[in-house]
């Protein structure tokens, strides 16, 4: 159940998902299998991700490289497609499935773009629409966000663009340490997440893709930017 902060600023993006991945076996649907693993990938001008089922995002993110030729305007398309494939194979009647959205960034003239793939209501087609600047997006599956208000509302009036920041480590370290609590916090009051995750940067020039344990409760502090944090 995927736990998204996307950051929208003028001149770059940040996107952190946790990593654990929760599978309902068929034969067995009050048995609940949790993975960890990564839920940001990577495609040729930035990075996708989503919340809802699994198999309907990797499959509408095959479809978007290896059919669609990683052109932007189709990813609601293929969303849609990988959807309906799913629907016929386990049926219409799945919220996780139904409810499937995707974060997608790439480059733009002013440094990096998010956009957001979802419907109103099932009615509806998808339509992909561009994330605001100095916007933060929240995707959760449980509501109660009591414990982490307060961090996110001091993460809002604590956006500053990449341009601001004398190097890349202070813009990262920046956001990072904004955002590990929260992780921290909303672990603790929601089990289908975890406390780690995965965090993605990207502006006019570069990408930055790194992985937070966040297994400790002090604040993370990069003198440059450590092996792990690699382009995706």
């Amino acid at each position: 159940m995927t736990f998204i902060i996307a950051i929208q600023l003028n001149d770059s993006i940040i996107v952190a998902a946790d990593n654990k991945e929760i599978i309902l076996k068929e034969d067995q649907p009050n048995q609940l299998i949790d993975n960890l693993t990564s839920k940001i990938h990577a495609w040729d001008e930035g990075i996708i991700t989503g919340t809802g089922e699994s198999y309907v995002i990797n499959r509408s993110i095959a479809l978007f490289k290896e059919f669609a030729r990683s052109e932007l305007e189709s990813l609601p398309q293929c969303l849609e497609i990988s959807r309906q494939i799913r629907e016929h194979e386990i049926g219409t009647d799945h919220f996780q499935v139904q409810n499937t959205k995707l974060l997608c960034s790439s480059y733009s003239e002013k440094g990096a773009q998010l956009y957001k793939v979802e419907r109103i209501d099932d009615e509806k087609s998808y339509s992909m629409t561009v994330v605001e600047p100095m916007d933060i997006t929240v995707w959760m599956f449980n509501p109660n966000v009591e414990s982490i208000t307060l961090d996110l509302k001091n993460l809002y009036l604590d956006l500053k663009d990449y341009s601001v920041f004398a190097n890349q480590t202070d813009w990262m370290n920046h956001y990072i340490n904004r955002i590990t609590p929260i992780y921290q916090k909303q672990s603790q009051v929601d089990s289908l997440m975890s406390q780690s995750f995965d965090i993605f940067f990207q502006s006019k020039d570069e990408y930055v893709f790194g992985h937070i344990p966040n297994t400790h409760n002090k604040a993370i502090e990069l003198k440059e930017v450590p092996p792990n944090f690699e382009p995706i």
